[in-house]
């Protein structure tokens, strides 16, 4: 019977130490990444400190962040209150660190950093032990810095994403304020239109009829005034087009559908055929009426500005809760993107999708060269407190 010689045994059982180590490591890393993916940052340093503490036998340790006045705030902690305190008063160096009694009541800590993408220190992993122990090896103190990367990754994506979000939100609050305040001057210059403008017209209209009328007006005098009222009629037309393009009277008065049937008959006006598959006629929330008759309007001028010919139709109705228009026409269509095109083109699609979002809604448009366009606008018919009320 052979045997193996004690050195061999010993670089045998070397080896499995290592092998095991290299294991490990890799073992805090994998499960550390994936559990870190699943967490809210909130929850990911608690996690990061117990894994590395427990991982190189740490009775505990801090996890501090920068705030924006440059002070340190105490994120998480794992371990002894007492020692928390302690390390929570430690620098920070800009690399992994092994601290030998950096204060009296701690024998051993480590310091591992958190740097941004831009490579500035974010905040720090501070683990530490009360009693003597071994120093941890470079490979081990390499892992435990992979893992504070990791760590500072999730958390600087958590603050980007966070700080994007709160973007997003202020910008959405802008653009409704915005087109709040457009509806209001829009009301406001048809009002004074109405109330201004339209009224002189309508007086001087009726005067020139009058005086077109008069008994002493010879032939040659009429015939120079007729197109005199004909200019003072277009006049009046033009103006009352542009107070119903505004704010329309039958929005507030009657509803959403004899709004949009007044903008039909600029295509019925044109030869067109339009087509009502369904016209629901009941009364909708101020938000919503506005929203859907803007977006009706939009896509009927697109109509008018993009298609000579080809049938119209328009659906509105309420599906539950849910106001739905959609609108068809059978012209030449599109290729339908969602980015706005150079110098402005495509920002109607973009300010219609942006209406529907504000109220909770949905928008989407469908168009393929040669087959026409589909626009599909969808938003509640109250909003989520008005529901529950």
């Amino acid at each position: 019977m052979q045997h193996t010689p004690p050195d061999s045994v010993l670089a045998l059982r070397a080896d499995y130490r290592q092998a095991e180590s290299r294991a490990a490591r890799l073992r805090l890393l994998v499960e550390s990444g994936r559990a870190l993916s699943a967490l809210p940052a909130t929850e990911s340093g608690a996690l990061a400190l117990q894994r590395a503490c427990s991982f190189c036998a740490m009775d505990g340790g801090v996890l501090l962040l920068r705030q924006a006045d440059g002070s340190p705030s105490l994120s998480a902690g794992f371990g002894p209150a007492a020692l928390q305190q302690q390390l929570a008063t430690l620098p920070w160096p800009g690399a992994a660190q092994v601290l030998e009694a950096p204060l009296a009541q701690v024998a051993l800590a480590l310091c591992l950093p958190l740097h941004a993408a831009s490579g500035e220190a974010f905040g720090a992993l501070l683990l530490g032990n009360a009693s003597a122990m071994r120093r941890p090896d470079e490979e081990d103190l390499e892992a435990l810095q992979l893992l504070a990367t990791l760590l500072a990754a999730h958390l600087h994506n958590s603050q980007l994403l966070e700080a994007l979000s709160l973007r997003e939100r202020t910008m959405s609050e802008l653009v409704h304020r915005q087109m709040s305040a457009q509806e209001e001057e829009r009301a406001r210059v048809a009002y004074d239109l109405h109330d201004g403008l339209a009224q002189t017209l309508a007086g001087l209209h009726q005067r020139l009829q009058g005086f077109a009328q008069h008994r002493q007006l010879n032939d040659e005098l009429r015939a120079a005034l007729a197109p005199i009222l004909q200019l003072a009629q277009r006049s009046m037309g033009e103006t009352r087009q542009a107070i119903s393009g505004l704010r329309p009277t039958l929005l507030d008065d009657f509803g959403l559908a004899p709004a949009l049937d007044r903008e039909l008959d600029r295509l019925r006006g044109r030869g067109r055929q339009v087509q009502w598959l369904r016209r629901d006629t009941q009364r909708l929330r101020p938000a919503v009426e506005i929203a859907l008759f803007r977006i009706g309007q939009e896509a009927i001028n697109n109509i008018c500005k993009h298609t000579a010919e080809g049938a119209v139709s328009l659906d509105l109705h309420l599906d539950g809760e849910t106001a739905h228009l959609q609108i068809e026409d059978r012209g030449p269509g599109f290729a339908a993107t969602h980015k706005p095109a150079a110098g402005g083109g495509g920002m109607g699609l973009v300010a219609m999708r942006e209406r529907c979002r504000l109220l909770g809604g949905q928008f989407a448009c469908h168009s393929q060269p040669g087959h026409g366009t589909r626009v599909l606008a969808s938003i509640p018919r109250a909003l989520p407190d008005e529901e529950n009320a």
